[in-house]
């Protein structure tokens, strides 16, 4: 009989942790999870777990019970050394923005406008590849007709064929029609132009109309798609790595908003996404409150990502600091500085977050708990669903909650932190 207790007894010691806190957050290990695995999840360090837990090895078992976060009391003190991809929380020193705000800019600048989605053409096998990329001329064709038919343009065909007319074509005659081009599909914003987006993927307006015969207007209205067949780069810019360990190629300056004012814009670079999803919202609350409120930006990335001072993310184009909307804002923008819960302007806090909420923008946005309740309760009185908010907000399930595009992080009780999702473009990204 001792003996069975003493196993029992045993077993208990092993499955629960040794010193779990009221409030603490805990996990039950299940199949397939490794200590490393569960504070990547939980955002800690392993060691942190091991100490939580007084565990004197990596070995855990299926059903165990694990710490893994502080205790409020814990988590009130400066001693946890939370570990990356969550840092933030770093000391800002003191704004030196200008007073002056800047031009309102379009929804996106055109030079840089990104596809919706790209399609690139399966890589024909050898044996087709020398008959099958080129085209023998039928009675009635025209160069026109033959480029529409290969996804190509005239100017393409020209090139590929030396001493080609385009007026005098001829049935039975060979034409090299050249690799399939790639097909972008491109959602017009506001601010785009017919022009702006040909420029921008190399092909001609008139091409544009081609491939598309239902754009019967100069400027086609926002949210039209329409078709390219593109060798240029669906976007140059690239989020390359996590947001911890990475780094960005071709990145993009935060363009001027009358919105928002930049503390450095040297260190506001981010990818092409980024950027336009960023002004896209603020754009948003511009044209939902007939009087302007600006915030602060404070940092994104370096031109090349990388390090960034003060911070352990930021390092791949994903990441900004912004400061919360607040009742008393001055037109160098709403300080990054402690306030009251009550003094939150919700209304137009909850339409930036809104925004990149259901464009599915946002992979994650770090807002301290105690202001989640107020955007929760507005949220739901503007119409939103248990199923959207249970899936935007970690509010009322608790700040140790896992799930929740927005949720607690300590340190941002001052200002927010969004970080976009990575870019379907950017191969090389990681979350």
């Amino acid at each position: 009989m001792l003996r069975a207790l003493g196993i029992a007894l045993l077993c208990l010691a092993v499955l629960a942790p040794s010193r779990v806190e009221a409030d603490a957050p805990v996990v039950i290990v299940k199949r397939g999870d490794a200590l490393g695995l569960i504070a990547e999840r939980a955002g800690v360090s392993v060691e942190q777990i091991k100490e939580w837990n007084e565990l004197n090895s990596d070995l855990i078992r299926i059903g165990q019970k694990l710490v893994v976060g502080p205790s409020a009391e814990q988590d009130a003190g400066p001693q946890i050394d939370w570990t990356p991809p969550f840092d933030y929380g770093a000391a800002e020193p003191p704004s030196k923005a200008p007073a002056d705000r800047a031009p309102r800019v379009a929804a996106r600048d055109p030079s840089t406008a990104v596809a919706v989605r790209a399609h690139h053409k399966t890589p024909e096998s050898p044996e087709k590849k020398k008959g099958g990329r080129t085209y023998r001329v039928q009675s009635g064709d025209t160069l026109t007709g033959v480029a529409l038919k290969h996804d190509t343009t005239i100017s393409e065909l020209l090139i590929s064929n030396p001493g080609l007319e385009a007026d005098r074509i001829y049935p039975g005659q060979t034409i090299d029609v050249g690799a399939p081009r790639p097909e972008v599909v491109f959602r017009f914003e506001r601010g785009d132009t017919l022009l702006a987006v040909a420029d921008r993927y190399d092909v001609s307006a008139r091409d544009l109309a081609r491939w598309n015969t239902n754009l019967n207007q100069r400027t086609p209205r926002a949210g039209t798609k329409v078709r390219i067949y593109t060798r240029a780069p669906v976007s140059p810019s690239q989020a390359v790595g996590p947001t911890n360990r990475g780094r960005l190629e071709n990145g993009v300056r935060l363009p001027p908003h009358r919105g928002y004012v930049i503390r450095t814009p040297a260190r506001t670079y981010g990818t092409e996404e980024t950027t336009r999803w960023i002004v896209g919202a603020f754009d948003d609350v511009d044209a939902k409150f007939k009087r302007t409120k600006v915030v602060r930006v404070h940092d994104i990335s370096d031109r090349n990502g990388g390090k960034l001072r003060d911070h352990k993310s930021h390092q791949n184009g994903r990441d900004a600091d912004i400061s919360y909307y607040q009742d008393e804002c001055s037109s160098r923008g709403c300080s990054f500085e402690n306030f009251r819960s009550s003094e939150l302007d919700v209304a137009r806090q909850w339409t930036l977050l809104e925004y990149w909420l259901r464009n599915g923008q946002a992979e994650m946005v770090f807002i301290d708990y105690r202001l989640q309740a107020k955007l929760y309760r507005y949220a739901k009185r503007k119409g939103a669903t248990k199923a959207q908010l249970d899936r935007w907000i970690q509010y009322p399930r608790g700040k140790y909650e896992p799930n929740g595009v927005i949720r607690h992080f300590r340190n941002h009780t001052d200002h927010l932190h969004v970080r976009f999702v990575c870019p379907y473009s950017d191969l090389r990204c990681r979350p």
